[in-house]
């Protein structure tokens, strides 16, 4: 059975002054289960280039809980003072692992 979790709420804000993202959003943990820790895997992308990627751990993430993260991505492969518009960003998210 598939672990299921709900994403909700992802938006992305980039550090004028660097080539960082400020990535935030929500997590509902729907699988049923309570877990330890969660693991996931975020990749973004403008279009199909893959401009950078992160992990969020939930810890202590009961079922039915909506748990919000806030990342910082430091590798954003852009170059250095290149802006982007933060609805260009699409990205996909999965749990990676869970205890």
């Amino acid at each position: 059975m598939a672990l299921r979790f709900l994403y909700d709420n992802v938006s992305f804000q980039q550090n004028a002054q660097e080539a960082s993202l400020v990535v935030t959003g929500d997590i509902t943990n729907n699988s049923g289960k309570d877990f330890n820790a969660v693991v996931f895997r975020m990749i973004l992308f403008i279009k199909t280039r893959r401009i950078g990627r992160l992990t969020i751990t939930m810890n202590g993430f009961r079922n039915g809980q909506t748990r919000t993260f806030k990342e910082l991505v430091g590798e954003v492969e852009l170059g250095h003072g290149l802006k982007i518009a933060p609805e260009l960003i699409r990205y996909e998210i999965y749990p990676e692992g869970a205890y």
